[in-house]
């Protein structure tokens, strides 16, 4: 017991010690080389790359894990725009040494803010997000960092930026008005990051749809303010951008196309200037997609023609320059005109089109973000690895070094590796679980985008027959009730779970559509237990494949009345659902019916799989079918939602 004491005392002095005074040093170091970096930034006639390159190979910063980082992030600062594959090794460095650090928040920020830049160079989107979240994290929870002042609005405006596209809106508000607070206290005004600011409050604000008119109207009338202070010309633009999707959200068409028209014709200039600029091709092709909208809506089919003309030369030319979204939405808009003129064929075959699109885009989004968010998981591990031991070897080589007594510090770092060792061991186990469990949760969203697809295609086989058979009334009709169910569903998918009310809603709309297409010629029943479907959270577009499968069966084999009865009942953490049709059972259908029903059996059964192993219970799908009709008992997984 006194021995070990003893060790105790030891320890404590020689960590009482040297660390302090280490931290002190590695300070002074890092101050040194940031007021170096200041300099040269004034100069461009000094070669940063070989100063930082000798710095590397100093004695004086070869021993302070800090300093080797801040030389690393600016050998990749320097190598960005020549040699990627170079600058991100060094970054990686960077990453690898400062995530050692406790301290240095400032220093963190400014390499996890380059990490950013550099993905997003790279076209790692999600890797950038991550980075920047990361970043801007640092900034919103250390009052005390001493960064500059537009280093940190810059890194908050870029966060909120990327946010606002991967639909984390709430997140994005908070970042951009933390960089205005940030802005209101420099002696300057900065309208360029002032107006960018205001510009993604706008868009979080439009695309979540949480936030009231008036803050719309508020955040307008501040870009309209500091573009006419700056008489910018691009803040101008985006100015009228903003104020036509307002008037667009407020449904006054004819003012909307009046700013939209002094969009185009600053896109048509910049375009005319550098016809090859890709930022000009897209903003004046998605221009042109918004005014045909436009156009169609208040019925002016000339004026609308003219733009699809123009679109289509755009397309024509520069093709290999826009994306998958910019061509969906502008096929988007000119279904809408053939539709709005009766050509059913020609809208149609656009309507085709925009689904082929929309499903590439999922599933390159999908593939995308999982590829990208294993590359984090990787970098991940290898710097925990990397920290473990490199805090081993420290040990080992201080206590070395300062202490007399070299055998009992040799027994005492053998100790401290058998304890790393398992702590090592109990880290890795449950990173292992971690991954495992995000794993389960992506092959959930893969899954999710296998079935959105499939279920718009046999939604839209619908409207495709009243096209066909010239029921305009009908089609438009089940155009509008498809919109606000194919959106509920987009919404839907989006999530892991679900309340039990949004499902049945969207289960109603289904079925309500449904008996639309087939004239009414079966019923349905919804039949709830005792239960607070708000406060029932499920995995969504779980039990629509059955009800479909229980249409297709119940309705067309059945030459009298149909009827679809679901059953829904709430034991412990487990739904049961019930869906009982009487049509004359799966024996008599046909190859089609039934590979389309493998299918949707198939991924649902997938589905249910990993929801058993990510929630460790049972699932299951029973189906028994007779000449009576089909009964499919689903049982899954639930949980009580946290207020």
């Amino acid at each position: 017991m006194n021995k070990i004491v003893l060790f105790l005392l030891l320890l404590l002095i020689s960590c009482q010690q040297k660390p302090e005074h280490s931290l002190l040093n590695s300070e002074k170091l890092v101050e040194k080389l940031q007021l170096t970096s200041d300099s040269l930034d004034k100069d461009p006639e000094i070669d940063k790359l070989a100063f930082w390159i000798g710095k590397l190979k100093q004695k004086d910063f070869s021993k302070s894990t800090s300093s080797l980082a801040f030389i690393h992030y600016n050998l990749a600062k320097g190598l960005a725009k020549t040699d990627i594959d170079s600058a991100k090794k060094h970054i990686n460095i960077a990453l690898t040494l400062i995530e050692k650090e406790k301290e240095f928040n400032d220093l963190k920020f400014t390499i996890y803010n380059g990490a950013g830049l550099l993905s997003e160079l790279d076209g790692k989107f999600y890797q950038s997000v991550y980075y920047f979240n990361k970043s801007a994290a640092i900034i919103m929870n250390d009052d005390s960092l001493q960064s500059k002042p537009l280093a940190k609005v810059i890194c908050l405006l870029n966060a909120a930026q990327d946010n606002n596209k991967i639909s984390q809106y709430p997140k994005s508000v908070e970042q951009n008005q933390l960089a205005l607070r940030i802005l209101k206290k420099l002696p300057d005004a900065n309208y360029k990051y002032n107006f960018r600011a205001y510009s993604q409050l706008f868009t979080a604000c439009e695309e979540s749809k949480v936030y009231k008119a008036d803050s719309l109207l508020f955040y307008l009338q501040k870009l309209k303010h500091i573009a006419l202070e700056t008489n910018d010309p691009m803040q101008i633009r985006f100015a009228n951008e903003h104020t036509a999707h307002y008037y667009t959200l407020s449904d006054r068409y004819k003012d909307a196309i009046h700013y939209y028209d002094f969009v185009k014709q600053y896109d048509a200039e910049i375009l005319l200037a550098d016809p090859e600029k890709p930022v000009a091709v897209k903003n004046l092709y998605t221009t042109l997609s918004n005014l045909i909208d436009l156009n169609v809506l208040t019925k002016q089919f000339a004026q609308a023609e003219d733009l699809i003309k123009q679109a289509d030369k755009i397309e024509e030319q520069h093709f290999h320059i826009l994306s998958f979204y910019e061509l969906c939405l502008n096929k988007q808009a000119k279904m809408h005109y053939y539709f709005a003129k009766g050509d059913s064929t020609k809208a149609q075959n656009l309507a085709n089109q925009v689904l082929e699109l929309k499903d590439t885009i999922l599933k390159n989004s999908g593939i995308q973000a999982t590829e990208e968010m294993a590359t984090i998981y990787q970098l991940q591990a290898k710097d925990r690895s990397i920290y473990g031991l490199n805090r081993t070897i420290d040990h080992a080589t201080d206590r070395l070094e300062r202490n007399k007594l070299l055998l009992f510090i040799v027994g005492l770092l053998a100790l401290l590796a058998i304890s790393w060792v398992f702590l090592l061991y109990f880290f890795q186990r449950q990173k292992r679980q971690k991954q495992e469990k995000e794993k389960i949760l992506l092959q959930q969203q893969l899954l999710r985008t296998q079935m959105e697809p499939h279920f718009i295609f046999n939604t839209l086989s619908a409207l495709q027959s009243f096209i066909r058979f010239d029921e305009k009334e009908k089609s438009i009709k089940y155009l509008s009730q498809f919109s606000r169910l194919l959106r509920s569903s987009l919404e839907l998918s989006r999530k892991n779970y679900v309340s039990l009310d949004q499902e049945i809603e969207a289960l109603e709309n289904y079925l309500s559509l449904q008996q639309m297409r087939f004239e009414y010629t079966f019923t349905y029943e919804i039949l709830l237990a005792d239960m607070d479907t708000s406060a029932v959270l499920i995995p969504p577009m779980l039990i629509q494949p059955f009800v479909e499968n229980a249409i297709i069966h119940g309705i067309g084999n059945h030459s009298d009345k149909g009827n679809i009865v679901l059953e829904i009942e709430l034991e412990k953490d487990q739904l049961l659902v019930k869906i009982t049709d009487n049509g004359k059972g799966y024996q008599n259908t046909s190859n089609t019916e039934a590979e389309h029903q493998s299918l949707s059996g198939t991924i649902a059964k997938e589905r249910l799989d990993i929801l058993a192993r990510e929630n460790k219970i049972k699932t299951s799908i029973e189906i028994s079918s007779s000449e009576n009709g089909t009964v499919i008992l689903l049982t899954l997984p639930v949980k009580n939602k946290r207020y």
